[in-house]
């Protein structure tokens, strides 16, 4: 039985490296192919929440001075009569595959009365399964636009391994996501 297990050992990891660069019986040599990245997309939103609930610490005036820390939309005074509406989403982008994945979140809060956005704040998260690896994160940062102007938007990135176990193959990659918030509720990549 010890045996057979260390034959079967020794022939899948000889067979391994060969499978995995395509370079097997009858099979061309070509070069490991790269993870895939995978496009930047709304994971959630943009869902219309209170001002009320939209956390401090951002960009412009705060939603809260709109209404009060209410739950109601309330006069934005940028505009004088256009209504102050406050958005929530989640934005993701990454690589992934079938042995896993590497993504990086962007939390997105904003406020806008359809024509400037008044207040902005946004926070990231990680999340990393399989081969994947995040090395280091950086961000969120303001990259463009601006609290008074029609859209603001965050920028952040990570870097990442792809490993396979036991044998080593081995690529790094680097995932970025720019998250622009429209001051009509819109976000874009």
């Amino acid at each position: 039985m010890r045996y057979a297990l260390l034959i079967a050992t020794v022939a899948a990891a000889l067979a391994a490296p060969a499978a995995l660069a395509g370079n097997g019986p009858g099979q061309e040599k070509k070069a490991q192919s790269r993870p895939a990245e995978v496009a930047p997309t709304l994971v959630s939103g943009p869902t219309p929440i209170a001002p009320a609930d939209v956390p401090g610490g951002g960009i412009g005036t705060g939603a809260e001075a709109f209404s009060g820390g209410g739950n109601e939309p309330a006069l934005s005074p940028a505009c004088g009569a256009c209504i102050e509406t406050c958005w929530s989403g989640v934005a993701r982008a990454g690589s992934a595959d079938w042995s896993g994945h590497a993504y990086i979140y962007q939390h997105l809060y904003w406020c806008g009365n359809g024509a400037v956005v008044t207040y902005a704040t946004v926070w990231q998260s990680y999340e990393q399964d399989g081969w994947y690896y995040i090395n280091a994160a950086y961000g969120p940062w303001w990259s463009g636009g601006c609290a008074g102007c029609s859209n603001v938007r965050a920028s952040g990135y990570i870097m990442w391994d792809w490993r396979t176990p036991i044998i080593s193959v081995h690529t790094t990659g680097t995932s970025w996501l720019n998250s622009t918030m429209w001051a009509w509720g819109g976000v874009s990549f």
